[in-house]
């Protein structure tokens, strides 16, 4: 089925027209922001795939974010290359990190529309077209559509098919958000959005859990969203990406919990109603970021930061405690599927928080069982 599926992209892609319907003129401008950084292999792909669009009023506003590699002078030769299409270029120098890149790739932009692409992913060569007549048609704020998650080389690995769901209130919306995101990854690049939307937001500075901070705004803005079936969007499991590395060092814990806690005092501002859910994915976070540390620095030898542990074992407890507190005083119960975390975890939890080499020993002797039995 993958193979035939990249067969009928491939056909499609040598198929595309311009939009038959309307002329140029009618078009509303799309915005297509790409922050990009050291992406020399994969940022020709994504940008043609952007340009030959049967959507064609777009602007294309890349981002080289202080790369290192032949990424800026392979924006140059874009831009000549295309230098029919409205092609803007901006340099960070030094890398500001993807959050900040996007900010100045959305203050930039000037479109009635916008979304992002990340610089070594790609997209159907009909999904802005697509996008925009259900947005358009139903008058929405944003629109969600499904992706795809490939290797470099374009094999398929997964598919993310998305229910769809119309909201017709900013409550309504926010609610499907804080309700999904502990079984759903949360995105930028799978939706296309109207421009006001991303006025006056906030941006922190992190180059983990951006997409988090930067969504929990904008379905606390959007008064109409829809997510639709259809699958537009090539997401590229690249191992050199950031958000694909699997090391786990101490700047990407420190902006998990920044993004915790920039979203955890966002919502009790703007979304009171939905903290308990917000609190949730935060407390369930928590103790991944806790077991994570533990388990990577006991297992590679890394010398054990226990101001971490400690951070992420308060925001387990406060989180959970607030949670509970506000879930009382509404007189309700979670909106979601949960449930409180098993003996085995409130063990390793304990070990973890108040006797780390008695944890160090119990993964030696897990890893130990593991060699023995695959267990």
């Amino acid at each position: 089925q993958h193979t035939a599926h990249s067969t009928q992209h491939t056909a499609h892609s040598t198929q595309h027209t311009a939009h038959s319907t309307n002329s140029l003129n009618d078009l509303k401008l799309l915005s297509v922001i790409i922050p990009a950084y050291n992406v020399e292999k994969f940022l020709l792909k994504c940008v043609e795939s952007v340009v030959n669009q049967t959507y064609q009023n777009i602007e294309i506003v890349i981002v080289n974010n202080g790369s290192t590699d032949t990424t800026p002078q392979i924006c140059d030769e874009l831009k000549a290359k295309y230098n029919n299409r409205i092609f803007k270029i901006i340099n960070l120098n030094p890398n500001q990190g993807i959050n900040w890149a996007r900010r100045a790739g959305f203050e930039a932009a000037s479109g009635d529309y916008v979304t992002t692409i990340d610089s070594d992913d790609y997209i159907d060569l009909s999904a802005y077209e697509k996008a925009i007549k259900v947005l358009e048609e139903s008058n929405l704020d944003m629109v969600q559509f499904g992706y795809y998650d490939v290797t470099t080389d374009g094999k398929i690995l997964g598919e993310h098919k998305l229910r769809p769901v119309k909201f017709e209130n900013t409550r309504d919306s926010f609610k499907n958000f804080a309700s999904i995101i502990i079984d759903h990854l949360t995105l930028l690049w799978d939706k296309v959005y109207k421009r006001e939307l991303f006025e006056n937001l906030e941006w922190p500075k992190v180059s983990y859990t951006e997409d988090y901070c930067t969504d929990v705004q904008l379905f606390a803005k959007a008064g109409k969203f829809m997510s639709i079936e259809d699958i537009f969007y090539y997401h590229t499991r690249n191992p050199d990406s950031v958000c694909n590395s699997k090391v786990l060092n101490k700047q990407r814990i420190e902006d998990l919990i920044t993004g915790a806690n920039f979203v955890y005092s966002f919502t009790e501002k703007a979304m009171p109603e939905f903290l308990p859910e917000i609190l949730y994915y935060s407390y369930y976070s928590a103790y991944n970021n806790f077991t994570n540390i533990a388990n990577t620095f006991y297992n590679y030898n890394i010398d054990n930061d226990h101001k971490l542990i400690r951070q992420c074992y308060s925001i387990m407890n406060r989180d959970h405690k607030r949670m509970k507190q506000e879930l009382k005083a509404q007189g309700r119960e979670l909106y979601i599927d949960n449930s409180s975390f098993t003996r085995k975890q409130q063990i390793i939890i304990w070990l973890i928080a108040h006797c780390p080499n008695l944890y160090k020993n119990y993964l030696k002797l897990r890893l130990k069982i593991h060699a023995l039995t695959g267990i």
